[in-house]
């Protein structure tokens, strides 16, 4: 009887401790280790004016809602009318947990809109998404600026051919290009 009652107080007193251990009087916290990659898109402000947009294409999902610059959140992740200037854009989950990350909207000039559509449009694959075919890249618009007079060179003078290549753009396209140069050259004309 004595050594039944050993190992039964030996029994008790350990499921005494595992409970105790289990037993936490601080709630574990639902975010840690909650980290999210944030994919979007956005289009820049074009003359000033409060038309640029975000739109995020990760995270997503039913439990997932969207703020910038620490407003209201939403379940929509398009954000339109944003003027030129610098967002932080917030994911939140069902348990209240964010994660954030920055983008700026530049102010685009109307000239400069037209420029980056032809680029956009006609220089890829050789100059756009990394190619650097004749050492040129223009897949930021640091690179258009730098690049603009051999963009007009190739492409509206044909110096020393015209670019790109199978064709010449349109006179309307080029003279987009001519307007651009002749109002200054940069994103903001």
């Amino acid at each position: 009887m004595k050594i039944r009652l050993t190992i039964n107080l030996a029994v008790l007193i350990l499921v005494f401790l595992v409970v105790q251990s289990c037993k936490k009087t601080d709630p574990l916290d639902p975010c840690t280790g909650v980290n999210y990659t944030i994919e979007f898109t956005k289009t820049e402000s074009v003359g000033g004016a409060n038309n640029g947009t975000i739109t995020i294409s990760a995270p997503v999902g039913d439990t997932i809602t969207y703020s910038l610059n620490n407003g209201a959140f939403q379940s929509s992740r398009f954000f339109a009318n944003l003027a030129p200037g610098n967002f932080i854009i917030t994911v939140k989950n069902q348990k209240g947990c964010t994660d954030t990350t920055q983008t700026t909207l530049l102010n685009y000039g109307t000239k400069y809109v037209l420029v980056r559509q032809i680029v956009n449009g006609y220089c890829g694959p050789c100059h756009l998404n990394n190619g650097m075919e004749g050492g040129k890249n223009f897949d930021t618009d640091a690179n258009v600026v730098a690049s603009k007079d051999r963009i007009k060179a190739r492409a509206v003078d044909g110096i020393p051919s015209f670019m790109p290549q199978g064709g010449q753009l349109t006179t309307i396209d080029k003279q987009k290009i001519t307007d651009w140069i002749n109002a200054g050259g940069r994103t903001s004309d």
